[in-house]
């Protein structure tokens, strides 16, 4: 029986096997490699964090960023590139010793006292703890106004490694966040003909090194603040944009803010027709939405509705997992890192920031148990 399986082979997957490493723990990391940042993302583009916060966590703090450039010769900039951001996280993988099961998970089943894990193959394994370090795309979010709509005529941002497929097509990117730009700089590079639309008033730049560091240390003292002091953190991000993307668009792609879309009709096979508040009209070949994530346990697809019966939700916050301390949920065992342990531990799990306290704080807690087990045998 394995000490600990992880699901999920993104930054918090590939942290949390890092330290099973070091302390000797028996455990598979399933999942395929930086998969979101590598298959899902455009490449050209780049990591919004700046390039000193980007580290994974290892238990000794010393497979960071800057040590990988000082070892490979590859120079780090702010933006970052991702292709620079797959390689260090590949680097990471490699120093640490981890070795990746590349498949994904189907179902994860609690026994008494372990877990039954089943993989796309259809190999089974337990295990007497599981982590979830699934990142956010199980949790596309579409507008209902807009799921009525084919497929080849709406999407959402989060797939594309390219735009180049919209070539001399007209395109409504709808949102004001880090997505809506990046796909309307792209679009724009690769000759659609694009256009912004959006509800707020303007878009909200943001992003700096002190606002890094104090999202970061926000999550180390989030879960003991009173709940009146959480409120704030709570809820889905609001949408801002980082300066960088800037240039890409502003006087380069039109924007029209402070309207929403009132309907759209599809007219024939290749074009939509959108009516916005303020009464204008538009003709166009595809949305694309902007429109983020919602992160929802229930949409988790690994997990049968008679495990999700057994663990307790954030009360007022049922599409979250209660989680204790060491990010472990009411069901023994059953750890949560990333996006789903964000209400219980507060926004900076959204983000690559969250990695190492989420690492230090489940693998002690799985080492103290095995531990307490070892004494009493």
């Amino acid at each position: 029986m394995l000490d600990l399986i992880i699901v999920g082979s993104g930054p918090f997957g590939i942290s949390i096997a890092s330290h099973a490493v070091s302390n000797n723990l028996h455990y598979k990391l399933f999942g395929y490699p930086m998969d979101f940042w590598r298959n899902q993302m455009p490449q050209e583009m780049f990591i919004r964090t700046p390039h000193e916060f980007v580290s994974f966590s290892d238990s000794k703090d010393e497979l960071t960023v800057q040590q990988f450039s000082v070892e490979t010769g590859i120079e780090l900039v702010t933006p970052l590139p991702r292709p620079i951001f797959v390689q260090y996280a590949n680097w990471f993988a490699r120093k640490s010793g981890i070795e990746f099961t590349t498949e994904k998970i189907t179902n994860v089943i609690q026994r008494e006292g372990y877990f039954e894990v089943t993989s796309e193959s259809g190999d089974q394994y337990t295990a007497k703890n599981v982590v979830v370090a699934t990142g956010v795309e199980h949790y596309k979010y579409l507008p209902a106004f807009l799921k009525e709509l084919p497929s080849h005529l709406v999407s959402h941002t989060s797939g594309y490694t390219s735009f180049s497929q919209f070539k001399g097509k007209k395109v409504i990117v709808l949102g004001s966040g880090q997505s809506a730009w990046e796909a309307a700089g792209l679009l724009h590079r690769d000759g659609a003909d694009v256009e912004l639309i959006y509800r707020k008033e303007g878009p909200n730049y943001a992003g700096s090194r002190e606002n890094e560091i104090a999202l970061r240390d926000y999550g180390n003292i989030f879960y003991t603040l009173p709940i009146e002091e959480k409120r704030e953190g709570w809820g889905q991000s609001p949408g801002s944009v980082a300066h960088f993307l800037k240039p890409y668009v502003e006087g380069i792609v039109p924007q029209i803010s402070g309207v929403s879309i009132e309907k759209v009709e599809q007219l024939n096979k290749d074009e939509i027709r959108i009516i916005l508040s303020d009464g204008t009209e538009k003709t166009v070949n595809h949305i694309i939405a902007a429109t983020g994530f919602h992160i929802n346990l229930d949409q988790v697809p690994f997990f049968e509705k008679d495990l999700l019966s057994m663990i307790d939700r954030e009360e007022g916050f049922t599409v979250f997992p209660k989680l204790n301390e060491s990010f472990e949920s009411s069901l023994p065992g059953l750890y949560f890192a990333g996006p789903l342990s964000s209400h219980s531990h507060g926004p900076t799990f959204r983000f690559i920031l969250g990695l190492r306290k989420t690492a230090f704080s489940i693998i002690p807690s799985i080492m103290k148990k095995k531990e307490s087990t070892l004494v009493k045998n």
